[in-house]
């Protein structure tokens, strides 16, 4: 359940969703997925950035992108998940699939670096598919512990993700695959002062 993840990796989503913001332009619509990471980044940016479209099927990161007025929030309708606290299921995806955004920040459950990310939730993964689909740009935020890690279902392939933001203790190998195919690769360390590998 969401709310036993979000204490996980605290420190480590802060400084992945501090490097986010980034990579975030004025007046641009983004997309950010129900994953406890993307809830830390939608409070970075409901305290931080204004005049953005921001598209969401997570009710917790609509509560926190509501509590300040200068950005327009879209939450993808449909049958409420409450593990995720996400909507999810036909209604949600045909919403996702009208929509067209310029940048989709997304986590995930496990990722292998020569494949792709996986997840466990059967709810709520083909939002992101959807999403990718037809997105300008895909930034993965994925600390280590994650890497390496395998879950139930194949949700998007490497060649899908344009950029990832990693934190210090991804191990430099890991780094090294994902910037040999071309990735960006954006690291934030412990103390919190930005690094961008090459890519």
């Amino acid at each position: 359940a969401v709310q036993k993840r979000l204490p996980a990796q605290r420190h480590e989503k802060q400084q992945m969703a501090l490097q986010a913001l980034e990579q975030i332009k004025p007046q641009q619509t983004i997309f950010l997925d129900g994953s406890t990471t993307c809830l830390v980044l939608a409070r970075q940016l409901a305290g931080q950035m204004r005049g953005l479209t921001i598209v969401c099927h997570s009710a917790l990161a609509c509560l926190e992108l509501g509590r300040m007025p200068d950005n327009t929030i879209l939450c993808l309708g449909g049958q409420f998940d409450p593990s995720s606290a996400c909507f999810a299921g036909p209604v949600a995806e045909e919403a996702a699939r009208r929509l067209f955004v310029d940048v989709a920040f997304l986590s995930n459950k496990g990722f292998l670096p020569d494949e792709g990310t996986f997840e466990s939730s059967m709810a709520t993964f083909r939002i992101k598919q959807i999403v990718v689909e037809q997105a300008a740009r895909v930034v993965l935020l994925v600390d280590h512990s994650k890497f390496n890690q395998r879950a139930l279902c194949k949700v998007l392939d490497i060649t899908q993700i344009n950029e990832v933001i990693t934190d210090a203790g991804t191990a430099a190998d890991d780094v090294a695959k994902l910037e040999q195919r071309g990735l960006a690769v954006h690291v934030a360390p412990a103390d919190g002062v930005v690094v961008s590998a090459a890519g």
